[in-house]
């Protein structure tokens, strides 16, 4: 009820939206699971035992430390500047800093928000966690305490993340802050592509029973010290009691420290942040001033803007980064089956992050006022204005990023190619809904660009963006290359006409124009 008083039918239409998102993807990843995964995993569990017997060598520990490293590494490295901002830099804590509550109350609401709106992706990769403990054997009761240990896991990952946050404004000051947060979650980017380095597979010849011990041995020794922070988790799914109470006895303590900092600390911080002048206050020459053009200089502007936030350049250098380090570390993904994993991953990280760049940038549109009526300027220039700056922004890097993986595979090339290039309209469009998301569920916190939507809006954002080129780029790039059955076949849908054009162009189409349409005319009339 109160998100339906605070959005109203906005809000009420974004939920049903968001359920039947997640009902679209829930059916094939549930057939994928159950049809796929978990009988894979079922082998791997009676491998496991045969391993045990002869070498001494535990299979079952080592993946359950696979993907438990894989779930510390994403939420380290997607929550970070997400909790440096909002602890310290978000105009909400300002504002109850004011109020009868107390500090360390202002800061677990703070991190609660982080929980509901940074954690979405885990709701993607808990469901194939808890499908592979099913196919190792965990069932009934172990099943559901290993569900429940996942959420306490997650919740130290959480205070951790806020722990850390605290050391890097405790050694740091200023703007640098921002820039600091950034480049500690490019950190944790290569931790969690090495990590995947470490749990590569495929590289084992499983003729050769003395080589698979030897590398299985020392991958063993290597994941499962008892020094990673993901360690008392799974000794407490794969243990007994003693090492369940291991982990409880751990997870008071990281909350503990929490807390502490949060009594003692938090409070005094926050009063140094604000009244510490943060960037160069010295005035500045006027200098030379050039005359540009009306639109040519709304594009200034707004490059302008979008470069003085940290964390929006980082927004553009992570998935510039990730995929060459990605292909770097395992060169497998550029055969086979791994290219199109690959493509999925560069997919998902543009689509997401150009909607969040867009949805800041217009964030710091809305913070600066609307005073489009104290200039001739008409609101249909300054929202092109923002869309081609981020369309052009990622779609450079998008083309970049596709043409090095074309020169590194010998398969796929050319449709990775024209993936990337139909990836531009969706790019546009994307630029397009950051702006009405902004409008329709935005928090006014403009100071934090990774928390400028509501939580329903978060939602709507991550959905929207990672399904739209699945049913536009997708579904227009085979049916150009001739291969949508593939598509159709995917959907359940029979690969004759008049479904083939229907899906494979008329669907595509409506989709990009309908969205940008509709996107466009709400940013264009009562903006405000």
């Amino acid at each position: 009820m109160r998100m339906l008083t605070r959005q109203g039918k906005r809000a009420f239409v974004a939920s049903f939206l968001a359920v039947a998102f997640v009902i679209m993807i829930a059916v094939p990843i549930a057939f994928y699971l159950r049809g796929y995964l978990v009988p894979n995993f079922s082998r791997v569990a009676d491998l496991s035992d045969q391993l045990r017997e002869l070498t001494g060598i535990d299979l079952k520990l080592i993946v359950v430390s696979f993907f438990s490293a894989i779930i510390f590494s994403i939420l380290l490295g997607s929550d970070l500047p997400i909790v440096v901002s909002n602890l310290f830099f978000s105009e909400r804590v300002k504002m109850l800093l004011n109020l009868p509550v107390r500090t360390a109350t202002i800061a677990n609401v703070q991190l609660l928000e982080v929980l509901a709106a940074g954690g979405l992706p885990i709701l993607l990769f808990a469901p194939v966690f808890m499908a592979a403990l099913r196919g190792l054997g965990y069932s009934d009761g172990r099943f559901w305490m290993a569900l429940v240990l996942l959420f306490v896991f997650v919740l130290n990952t959480l205070a951790i993340t806020a722990i850390i946050s605290f050391v890097i404004v405790f050694l740091s000051k200023g703007r640098f802050l921002k820039t600091l947060s950034a480049m500690m979650t490019m950190v944790t980017l290569f931790v969690f592509i090495f990590t995947l380095r470490f749990m590569d597979f495929s590289a084992i010849d499983l003729a050769k029973p003395d080589q698979v011990a030897e590398q299985f041995g020392g991958l063993q020794s290597i994941v499962t010290s008892p020094y990673l922070p993901w360690s008392p988790f799974v000794r407490a799914i794969t243990g007994g009691t003693r090492d369940l109470a291991v982990f409880i006895v751990s997870s008071i303590g990281i909350f503990s420290s929490l807390a502490l900092l949060e009594i003692f600390l938090y409070s005094k911080v926050l009063q140094k942040l604000m009244t510490r002048p943060i960037g160069n206050v010295s005035p500045k020459s006027n200098g030379d001033f050039k005359v540009h053009g009306l639109f040519l200089g709304l594009l200034i502007k707004d490059s302008l803007l979008l470069l003085r936030e940290p964390k929006l350049m980082f927004a553009v250098l992570y998935p510039s980064l990730f995929v060459p380090v990605v292909v770097l570390v395992n060169p497998g993904l550029l055969s086979s089956f791994g290219i199109l994993q690959l493509l999925g991953l560069i997919v998902f990280l543009f689509s997401n992050y150009t909607t969040v760049s867009s949805t800041a940038l217009f964030a710091f549109e809305r913070q600066l006022g609307d005073t489009s009526w104290l200039f001739p300027i008409r609101r249909v220039k300054t929202i092109l204005s923002k869309s081609f700056v981020i369309t052009s922004l990622y779609s450079f890097v998008i083309l970049l990023v596709g043409l090095y993986v074309s020169n590194n595979t010998s398969q796929y090339g050319t449709f990775m190619m024209n993936f990337i290039l139909f990836m531009i309209p969706t790019i546009f469009v994307l630029s397009l809904l950051g702006g009405f998301l902004e409008k329709s569920f935005g928090t006014k916190d403009s100071k934090n660009v990774f928390k400028a939507l509501s939580l329903s809006g978060a939602i709507l954002s991550f959905l929207l963006s990672t399904l739209l080129p699945v049913f536009s780029t997708l579904p227009m790039t085979l049916y150009i290359s001739g291969n949508i059955g593939l598509f159709l076949n995917f959907m359940n849908i029979p690969i004759v006409s008049p479904f083939t054009w229907l899906l494979g162009l008329v669907l595509p189409v409506s989709l990009w124009v309908s969205i940008a349409w509709a996107s466009f005319r709400s940013l264009c009339y009562n903006f405000v």
